[in-house]
């Protein structure tokens, strides 16, 4: 993992993420991504025709356990 970065919303809600992420990850110009939305936050993931790795699986079971313990402290009504 590399070191925290801010990112900057720009015009038209374009960002621009650092190369480092961009080589780290293969993300070329126009590669598509899925914005799979957190309690905390929102993640980026690549759209590929290949599988999803157990790597990312875990990942992400991971990200959703944490948003059910999140959203288990609070209690809502309709």
């Amino acid at each position: 993992m590399s070191t925290p970065e801010n990112l900057v919303v720009e015009d038209g809600g374009k960002i621009t993420l650092p190369e480092t992420i961009r080589e780290h990850y293969g993300l070329a110009e126009d590669t598509p991504l899925r914005i799979i939305e957190t309690r905390g936050g929102i993640l980026l993931v690549p759209i590929t025709s290949e599988p999803m790795t157990e790597e990312l699986r875990s990942e992400l079971e991971d990200w959703q356990a944490l948003a059910a313990e999140s959203l288990a402290q609070f209690t809502y009504e309709d």
